[in-house]
């Protein structure tokens, strides 16, 4: 008899007799294969079915995490874009994206409670409320305007130092002029509020003074009307200065007779900055920038989007575009953007906190 080569079955030839042993083992060893066979199949089939559920949970996992990545990268360019949208000078029609700086700014529509300080929408609540008086007792002249006919070059500025205790508004600047050789009607005086612990200018504007006179001389002593924000504790100048050559003569501040005033800030007042923005179409989601300093005890800050309130994402100190140290909060939604979206950024001081609010932006994914 012979045997199979892998599984040892019989083989038979002519010659052999077949013996029941023989069969049975052959047929049993023939079932025990089978059955093994099975066994394996099934268990390479639960394998099998097992691996599948592995790649779909690793396709799954995977396409999420390409979407988040996709995502990231896409609010990254939006954070980059708004950064763009600050440095441009004009800024080109575009759909879902806006940037808006708030230097110089009077008046505008979507804000309320806020004040234009020049270099910043700006409110304060002082802790205690001054008077004139008060405030008054903390300026001191440092230098007299003096102004050379035909050499503008070198005229020199009026400066009053000024340190007031609390947060408020300059109204009235009493001076004392003294002009000689005019060959002119008017002038034009610039007026400054410098900030010496920031370094930084904010607020500047020109004016215009008539000279009333018959004659070559114009001088007496003249209320200097104004708007002036400032901070409470901040070391200021308060710069005048022109640069006209048309006369001679020199100003200075009339600190013995003047009426001097400026009032306190002190209400707890609320202050909004809202904007609907037209994305075209519904988009992915967004980004929303807030370049803004607290100041004393500072604030809050929280936004709007869509009626729905929006957790800053991230906060940090930058530098912006015009060279200042802020504080920058990004908000970021989460969500889809409809296609026409409303932001509204709501700020409210501590008392004896003060919020200064330099531009926002928004650009949707």
């Amino acid at each position: 008899m012979d045997y199979t080569k892998n599984y040892h079955l019989p083989q038979w030839v002519k010659s052999d007799r077949i013996m029941m042993d023989d069969f049975n083992r052959m047929c049993a060893d023939i079932e025990n294969g089978l059955t093994g066979n099975r066994q394996a199949a099934n268990e390479l089939s639960g394998q099998i079915q097992r691996v599948e559920q592995e790649a779909q949970e690793q396709i799954r996992t995977s396409d999420t995490a390409s979407q988040a990545s996709l995502k990231t990268g896409l609010l990254r360019l939006a954070y980059n874009h708004c950064h763009m949208l600050a440095a441009l000078e004009r800024k080109p029609p575009q759909r879902g994206c806006f940037f808006q700086q708030f230097q110089g700014i009077s008046a505008h529509t979507g804000v309320g409670g806020l004040l234009a300080r020049g270099d910043a929408l700006w409110f304060a609540r002082g802790a205690f409320s001054c008077t004139s008086e008060e405030f008054r007792a903390s300026l001191k002249q440092v230098s007299q305007m003096k102004v050379a006919k035909g050499n503008a070059e070198a005229n020199m500025p009026l400066v009053i130092r000024f340190t007031p205790p609390g947060p408020g508004c300059l109204i009235e600047i009493p001076v004392l002029i003294q002009f000689q050789e005019l060959s002119c009607k008017d002038t034009v005086f610039h007026l400054a509020l410098y900030n010496e612990n920031t370094g930084e200018y904010e607020a500047e504007r020109d004016f215009t003074q008539i000279l009333k006179s018959d004659h070559s001389y114009y001088g007496g002593y003249y209320q200097i009307q104004t708007e002036l924000f400032f901070s409470g504790k901040f070391n200021y100048r308060i710069e005048i200065s022109t640069r006209d050559g048309r006369y001679s003569g020199t100003m200075d501040y009339n600190a013995s007779t003047g009426r001097f005033t400026a009032t306190s800030l002190t209400d707890d007042t609320v202050g909004t900055i809202s904007r609907t923005v037209q994305c075209g179409e519904a988009r992915m989601d967004g980004i929303v920038l807030v370049h803004y300093r607290l100041i004393g005890t500072g604030g809050t800050l929280s936004l709007s989007w869509d009626g729905t309130a929006v957790s800053p994402y991230r906060t940090r100190s930058i530098v912006n575009i015009d060279g200042k140290t802020v504080t920058e909060s990004e908000f970021r939604r989460n969500a889809a953007v409809p296609a026409a979206t409303a932001l509204k950024l709501i700020a409210k001081c501590h008392a004896g906190g003060e919020i200064a609010l330099y531009s926002w932006g928004m650009a949707a994914v």
